[in-house]
């Protein structure tokens, strides 16, 4: 078992406390609720992973910031990184 970092109801990700594989279980607080999501990939320490389900062109959201748009569909358990999300566009 693996801790997710979730700071605000916003977000749509963890930040993991140590690598996963798949298959493991990661366990964060939600307001005072404990959720787990079961790892899809395999994803290093301080990555993000996904912990609702973002479509593609969606807002990825952390620590209550937009961070990028999903390039793909997203859904929970999966890695989080370059290969699914783009920059935002700056204004």
């Amino acid at each position: 078992m693996v801790n997710g970092i979730f700071i605000d109801p916003k977000d749509v990700v963890v930040t993991l406390s140590g690598p996963v594989k798949p298959g493991d279980t990661v366990v964060y607080n939600d307001g005072g609720v404990q959720k787990e999501v079961v790892a899809k990939d395999e994803i290093g320490i301080f990555h993000k992973m996904a912990v609702k389900p973002v479509e593609k062109g969606g807002r990825v959201i952390k620590y209550g910031e937009l961070i990028g748009i999903a390039s793909a569909d997203i859904t929970p358990g999966e890695h989080v990184h370059t290969h699914n999300v783009e920059e935002p566009e700056r204004k």
